[in-house]
């Protein structure tokens, strides 16, 4: 085991211009071992097979207009990291999702070169105009088992009587700013078809919330982590529901 250091100032644990927010997923070739990683200015890093040494990719990097503007110095937000992302093998391309922005990108790291795809929230949210609730974005975002489908648990605003339901302006730490519907969005990679399968919810009409991951089964089930209050004690516990697709 190798520790190489810090790659962002001193991570979250650094004070003032120190403090970066930090990765929370790699990319990896699987043809040359290659890893894959960002930082909060934007830049994209990379790890070859049997190197200690991290370097930085040129000519391209995550500062974009469409994904907005960041204080990459102070919390709340994921900055110009991406928030998830997994190698595809046909293109030998990576695809993932910058957090707050919700927008699907592609990356071909042999050129180098991002491509803006699709903005992959909810459409009561594209309809809105707004962020999410989630201050870092979702890390449910996964390759189905067809290897083509892209599922991403997302989320959604709450309406009552016609009116948005907001929630806090702002947050200082990678939280829901407010209540939000949580959504099931599917991306179809060949034809680019994006997809809104509505809203989840349990047998009682509860809303599954602080949804942060995903895994998808063979027969096309989702699961994922939730909470879940019963007899008035609130935990996060382990759900399914069944998939747009089944095998």
């Amino acid at each position: 085991m190798d520790d190489l250091g810090p790659i962002t100032g001193k991570g979250e644990d650094g004070m003032g211009e120190n403090f970066r927010v930090v990765c929370r997923s790699l990319a990896i070739n699987p043809e040359d071992g290659a890893v894959y990683m960002t930082t909060a200015e934007g830049h994209i890093k990379y790890l070859k097979l049997g190197s200690n040494v991290v370097e930085t990719i040129a000519g391209e990097n995550m500062k974009k207009d469409y994904f907005g503007t960041y204080d990459i110095f102070t919390s709340g937000s994921m900055a110009y990291n991406w928030r998830q992302v997994f190698w595809y093998k046909p293109e030998n391309k990576v695809y993932g999702v910058h957090g707050n922005s919700g927008y699907l990108f592609r990356f071909d790291p042999s050129v180098p070169r991002i491509d803006v795809l699709d903005r992959l929230t909810s459409i009561p949210s594209k309809l809105t105009g707004m962020g999410d609730q989630f201050s870092y974005g979702y890390l449910g975002f996964k390759l189905g088992p067809d290897g083509r489908t892209i599922y991403y648990l997302t989320g959604g605003p709450i309406y009552i009587d016609g009116q948005r339901v907001k929630g806090a302006e702002s947050t200082a730490k990678g939280e829901a700013k407010g209540l939000e519907d949580l959504h099931l969005v599917t991306y179809d990679i060949p034809t680019g078809r994006y997809l809104d399968h509505g809203a989840v919810f349990y047998p009682d009409g509860q809303r599954p919330l602080y949804v942060n991951s995903i895994a998808i089964g063979d027969d096309g089930t989702v699961y994922t982590l939730a909470r879940i209050t019963e007899n008035g004690k609130t935990r996060t516990d382990l759900i399914s529901f069944p998939g747009p697709y089944k095998k």
